[in-house]
């Protein structure tokens, strides 16, 4: 009987060995685990509650009222399910960025500038002989002066007043010329108010006297060329940043019940890394009677862009197209313009550039026909095209109504870190007419940077007339002009 008991305790006893290390490996696992948890429950906790005391402290800084939930003690989360934990979490994090945002912005408001002045002073001598006939030179001296205020009164709000006095010297009249105190030549270049991130949004608003440039400025450009430049009374809206869509409506002339408005619609969208499409429509009107009555939408698409190579060389491509239809006084108006402009650029130091490209605009053989087909270039920046002599700045009535093309190479190089030189020439024809062919401009240009205030700039040009400039013009001798510019700005 004793055997039979020693031998049932010794059973048990062997089980007990054989199943220990089953049970207490387990056993030893599900207590980590429950450990874990709760530390992990205590880490949540202590995450939650320091967010809501950094809450707290963001609200007195920005002199907020502090909510109850957030003051005294803070509360256990055994009592909420894990969707509402994570509710709360996220809505508290998402309070924090936001309050967060805001001092970062009130913190940029007090380090931005309220208030700015830059300008710029000009200077340029001009030796022209472009009649083609005399061989008489004029020579003009022009100064250009610009003044810019701008004003932050918040981030998203900003003020511009530009004063510009653009003249020639030796323009003043009077018994003593010496004297000027009737300044006709001060005016408000620019006088805008702009709103930014209207409502949040990527909107903006601008509203007054503005500088308009889009696109390739073929039809609006700013004209900074010219010693007065160009500017629109009007208001624009912008939608978008990167990608946009401007809508504007500029007033050209005050005529009672009988203005001259400009409407415009354009749109700067990215098609990939590198390439822009631009599609747009301009509308001009002015409601007068007989010849000044205008009617006339231009609408057109700009494709753009470029591709540099792992060698660092970049070709680049520049196409366009614009159709122009409606009514000028008692004519229809149906008239086209094409450009493409292909180009190059190296990747040594010299930075050399190659430019080819060609431009047609339309022209009308047959002016007494009730139909204009002569392409109106509108507000362009005139400078920028058709040759740096400026033969052809007002198309069409420079060409008489023949129209324009434009065959052009032009080459550009630094000579040195602050040097750059280029050459450009023009074969120019007209698009229509008994002698189109008008003939070839040779621009040669130096721009020497002295600092980085000051920029001195040099051209000298030629123009060989054909036919059909000789019979335009009046005259078969080439023409010749040379400038020499000293810009600084402050």
């Amino acid at each position: 009987m004793n055997d039979a008991r020693g031998l049932t305790r010794y059973a048990v006893w062997a089980l007990s060995l054989l199943m220990l290390p089953a049970v207490a490996p387990a056993q030893d696992s599900t207590v980590e685990t429950l450990k874990e948890l709760q530390e992990l429950r205590k880490e949540v906790e202590r995450r939650r509650n320091e967010m809501r005391r950094e809450l707290q402290l963001l609200r007195q800084v920005l002199g907020h009222d502090v909510e109850p939930g957030l003051e005294g003690g803070y509360t256990s989360t055994g009592g909420m399910t894990p969707d509402e934990f994570a509710a709360e979490l996220r809505i508290l994090r998402e309070e924090i960025e936001r309050l967060r945002d805001k001092i970062t912005q009130e913190q940029l408001e007090a380090r931005q500038e309220r208030f700015n002045i830059t300008g710029i002073v000009r200077s340029r001598l001009e030796w022209s002989d472009t009649d083609f006939v005399s061989g008489d030179a004029d020579v003009r001296q022009l100064l250009r002066s610009r003044i810019l205020f701008t004003g932050r009164p918040r981030h998203d709000t900003r003020v511009i007043l530009e004063i510009q006095d653009g003249r020639d010297w030796g323009g003043e009249t009077g018994f003593d010329p010496t004297y000027d105190s009737d300044a006709n030549q001060i005016d408000f270049q620019q006088a805008y108010v702009e709103l930014q991130d209207i409502y949040g949004k990527p909107l903006s608003m601008r509203v007054g006297r503005q500088e308009l440039a889009y696109g390739s400025h073929h039809l609006i450009g700013r004209g900074g060329w010219g010693n007065r430049g160009r500017a629109f009374d009007g208001i624009v809206f912008r939608y978008g940043e990167k990608s946009f869509v401007d809508l504007f409506v500029a007033k050209i002339a005050e005529q009672g019940v009988r203005d001259e408005n400009l409407y415009g619609l354009f749109v700067d969208a990215i098609l990939n890394e590198g390439h822009r499409a631009e599609p747009y429509v301009f509308f001009e009107h002015d409601k007068s009677a007989g010849p000044e009555r205008l009617l006339r939408a231009t609408g057109g698409l700009r494709l753009h862009g470029s591709a540099t190579g792992e060698t660092g060389h970049t070709f680049g491509y520049e196409l366009e197209g614009i159709g122009q239809a409606g009514e000028v006084a008692e004519e229809d108006v149906l008239a086209y313009m094409g450009t493409a402009t292909f180009r190059y650029r190296g990747s040594s130091w010299t930075q050399p550039e190659v430019k080819i490209g060609f431009d047609y605009l339309s022209g009308d053989d047959a002016p007494l026909d009730g139909e204009r087909e002569a392409f109106d270039t509108l507000y362009p920046s005139r400078h920028r095209f058709f040759g740096l002599m400026d033969l052809f700045r007002d198309i069409p009535e420079d060409t008489g109504n023949g129209g324009l093309m434009d065959f052009r190479v032009q080459g550009d190089m630094s000579a040195s870190e602050t040097v750059r030189v280029g050459l450009h020439v023009h074969h120019f024809a007209l698009a229509k007419g008994e002698e189109t062919s008008l003939g070839q401009e040779a621009d040669a240009v130096v721009t020497y940077r002295y600092s980085d205030a000051t920029t001195v700039y040099w051209s000298g040009m030629i123009f060989v007339p054909s036919d059909g400039m000789k019979l335009s013009r009046g005259g078969e001798d080439p023409a010749f002009k040379t400038l020499l510019q000293l810009e600084v700005r402050f």
